[in-house]
């Protein structure tokens, strides 16, 4: 049986002390959430050393594995997400990739470790789609996009955070914190692993806090007109979503390039300890990426204001168009002048992703946005982090043909995702109305 959480707020909405305490809690969850994804990329170079791998497989574990189980279960999990407890949902995709990151740092061989990966992100394909679904019957349209904008701000800690914790664990593995231990003869990436993984299990019990809200109803005005269910996502409904869902699945695509090799760049061609790149540039990225995401979801609101969703795809434009000088301070041969591109990159493209998805929140029907986040999603991972970690290794080994080329690779799918984001937020500004519901 569903549990309610009964009306009481603005409007028939919860409380907002309530609200905002869901909110926190699916912001931990979601840095969990990327923290398990996204620390295999400080521990690329130990990994390819000790199963005997080179950047192009070790691409497929980054991103690829996540793409597989996406493209099966991702869509599948939205339309549940539609029909039952999604606070239950979130519980069990938390246990089951908390197991798949301690397989990960126990796997023998690459095709263990793809598994372990695929495990993962089968229980990752939950959270999103899910949580931006329960959010958005918790909050008023006029609040909606400061609220997912706070969600993804956990995002965007969990990929800064992955590296600050990696990083420490690392250290913490040199100074002999473990020594005399049990976890002692693991080697440090497998230790990293084991030691993040853990914690998720026990973040269970902090979700079952969350009361299932209320549904609010299954029809949505789009562009004046009154449609329901996935009729919405039919025809002209379709044709108006449709740009927005590329503007944030190119995005993916540059996220998951840059947070992927970013890392592993600063270490090779800087001759910098992994664990001080982690400390350093998961601060950075904590920080830049929240505050980007935060940034975005606030504009959304206040624009949204004066124009409807058109000015949240003028948000996009602009970021975006701020993005493409920034990625060129990726091949600068100062370690500086890189830590400090690869944050402000982040920033921007929270600002990006954020206003984009509030845009699509804000042209499906209630009823149906589980199974609209899930399509964004699936098309974030199946493009993003499919196609954009490995489009930076098959670019650097073309252009360059070594290590160095990886700053080359980094560069020019910036440039071209954001590139196809600009145009397709163009393309949205010219279909999607001036004001919406």
């Amino acid at each position: 049986m569903v549990e309610a959480v009964a009306d009481g707020g603005d409007g028939g909405y919860p409380p907002r002390a309530y609200a905002w305490t869901v909110v926190a809690i699916l912001i931990g969850t979601a840095i969990v959430s990327y923290t398990d994804r996204q620390v295999l990329s400080l521990l690329v170079d130990p990994i390819r050393r000790d199963l005997a791998i080179g950047d192009t497989r070790m691409s497929l574990l980054l991103g690829t594995a996540f793409a597989i189980v996406y493209g099966v279960a991702g869509l599948p999990l939205g339309w549940l997400a539609d029909r039952v407890s999604r606070r239950n949902l979130i519980v069990a995709g938390v246990a089951v990739w908390s197991l798949g990151t301690i397989a990960c740092g126990l796997s023998r061989d690459f095709d263990e470790l793809f598994a372990s990966r695929v495990v993962v992100g089968l229980g990752e394909a939950v959270l999103s789609p899910a949580a931006i679904s329960l959010i958005s019957d918790i909050f008023p349209p006029s609040r909606r996009g400061t609220a997912v904008g706070a969600f993804l701000s956990g995002i965007a800690i969990g990929i800064g955070a992955s590296i600050l914790i990696g990083g420490g664990v690392l250290r913490a593995v040199e100074a002999g914190v473990f020594a005399g231990t049990p976890l002692a003869p693991l080697a440090a990436w497998r230790l990293v692993l084991i030691l993040i993984g853990v914690p998720g299990l026990l973040w269970t019990a902090a979700i079952f806090a969350i009361r299932e809200p209320v549904r609010r109803g299954a029809a949505a005005v789009i562009g004046g007109t009154r449609e329901s269910g996935l009729g919405a996502t039919a025809g002209r409904g379709l044709l108006r979503v449709a740009p927005i869902y590329v503007v944030v699945a190119a995005a993916s695509l540059v996220d998951n390039a840059v947070g992927a090799w970013a890392p592993t760049l600063l270490i090779r061609e800087f001759h910098r300890d992994a664990a001080e790149v982690g400390l350093q540039l998961g601060l950075f990225l904590t920080i830049a990426f929240g505050v980007g995401v935060l940034l975005g979801g606030w504009l959304a609101d206040r624009v949204a204001a004066r124009g409807g969703t058109a000015h949240k795809l003028g948000v996009c434009m602009l970021a975006g168009t701020a993005i493409l000088p920034i990625g060129g301070l990726m091949v600068s041969p100062r370690f500086s002048v890189v830590m400090a591109a690869v944050p402000a990159y982040f920033a921007l493209s929270g600002i990006v992703t954020a206003a984009g998805f509030s845009a699509i929140l804000d042209l499906v029907p209630q009823r149906s946005r589980g199974l609209a986040m899930a399509i964004s999603f699936f098309l974030n991972v199946a493009i993003g982090a499919g196609l954009g970690p490995t489009a930076v290794a098959m670019a650097a080994a073309r252009v360059a043909g070594a290590a160095s080329g990886l700053a080359v690779g980094l560069s020019l799918t910036a440039a071209g995702g954001y590139g196809l984001a600009i145009a397709s937020a163009a393309v949205g500004w010219v279909l999607v109305p001036r004001r919406a519901q």
